[in-house]
């Protein structure tokens, strides 16, 4: 996965944290237990595969990885991604999304390519399913497009039907959208999105806890439903059936304490309404009224 020639230059923390970001099954509690340990990452990296199985959950398979990582080359990839525009901000960064803190399991990095920024603090998921009856369509980029208008990010996962009803919505209106994605950053899923992607860098961003050139899988599509919610104040379900990730993506943000709303159009939605979800008022002025009220 990691590219590039090794060279002579210093390697430095945010080159370690990277290193450890990438390795397999290291994620905020490992990476703790590991600093508590031994106490900086330089000293990490210079413990013995034996003193790393010392820290609970590091066995062999884990030590053994983080003992074969080739820091220089790691360094080299920082420079390409960089080189690429893509921005890294890892877990102690000053870029890295106060909202994303609020997750237990945060990533360690996160990478994106636009910018996040202050703005975004005020922002909106609009989510639901890939095959969306053309009126739930419609609606999803109308409620984008007049949110938007009102100065409110709109942030959904950049897939067929809602997803991209949104996000085509609330650039239309000239306002600011965000994608997270179940893929990298240099990986456009699905392929026919592309151009849209390249207007959300523009207006927004593409972020990602995956690795910029690693295609989509389910696991990782599942997961950013949760970086969704959290990087929201509300998620507005458009239209869901009863197995959409939609569904995860209200559930992460009921878990949050974040509203969700949804409208009474399909099994997956009626099911958000009989468990925690709102129904979603008429008009947003009433919508961005219940968000701000003190």
């Amino acid at each position: 996965m990691l590219e590039g020639m090794s060279d002579s230059s210093p390697i430095d923390d945010r080159t370690r944290a990277l290193a450890l970001a990438l390795t397999d099954r290291i994620g905020w509690t490992l990476l703790h237990r590991l600093l508590g340990t031994f106490g900086t990452l330089e000293a990490t990296f210079a413990a013995t595969g034996e003193q790393l199985q010392t820290v609970q959950g590091i066995g062999k398979q884990i030590a053994a990885s983080i003992r074969s990582i080739d820091l220089r080359r790691v360094a080299a990839d920082f420079r390409r991604l960089d080189a690429q525009g893509i921005r890294v901000a890892l877990w102690d960064d000053s870029t890295y999304p106060d909202a994303i803190k609020a997750l237990a399991d945060r990533p360690l990095a996160l990478f994106w390519k636009g910018e996040i920024c202050r703005e975004d603090a005020q922002a909106i998921a609009i989510v639901g399913t890939r095959s969306p009856s053309p009126r739930s369509a419609q609606l999803a980029h109308d409620l984008a497009s007049d949110l938007a208008a009102q100065g409110w990010t709109i942030v959904s996962g950049l897939a067929r039907g809602i997803d991209t009803a949104a996000h085509r919505g609330a650039l239309a209106a000239g306002g600011r959208t965000i994608a997270v994605l179940g893929c990298g950053v240099n990986v456009v899923y699905p392929p026919e999105n592309t151009r849209l992607a390249s207007e959300i860098a523009g207006s927004g961003a593409l972020i990602s806890e995956v690795y910029p050139d690693v295609n989509p899988s389910a696991t990782a599509l599942m997961r950013r439903n949760r970086l969704i919610a959290a990087l929201c104040r509300a998620t507005i379900v458009v239209e869901a059936p009863a197995d959409s990730g939609a569904l995860h993506a209200a559930r992460s943000a009921h878990a949050l304490g974040r509203p969700v709303f949804a409208i009474d159009n399909s099994q997956g939605n009626a099911a958000l309404l009989r468990d925690f979800a709102c129904p979603l008022p008429d008009g947003t002025t009433a919508l961005i009224e219940m968000l701000t009220a003190p």
